[in-house]
């Protein structure tokens, strides 16, 4: 993998976590500000997705069958949830 190297300015207090957590966890600091820095980038990406998938199923609302509906009422259940098992239609007998 290439890596590039970049610089970054930090405030006292921002710099005085960052040695704090890794002299905490005898890790480098530039270790503890690149794995910060990869965990943050992945959140940005997952946020995308999801913010995507919202418009998304905005388009549908009010149209269809009832499933839509139910994903659109209950989305952060099926975000935050892995899906096991088929959700029942409110509603549906």
């Amino acid at each position: 993998m290439d890596t590039i190297t970049v610089e970054l300015e930090l405030s006292s207090e921002q710099y005085g976590q960052l040695s704090a957590l890794a002299q905490a966890r005898q890790r480098l600091e530039k270790e503890v500000a690149t794995i910060a820095l990869a965990e943050w980038l992945e959140s940005q990406a997952r946020l995308e997705q999801a913010r995507n998938l919202m418009r998304e199923l905005g388009k549908g609302l009010g149209k269809g069958d009832g499933k839509r509906r139910d994903v659109a009422r209950n989305h952060d259940r099926y975000l935050l949830n892995p899906v096991t098992e088929p959700t029942p239609v409110h509603g549906a007998a």
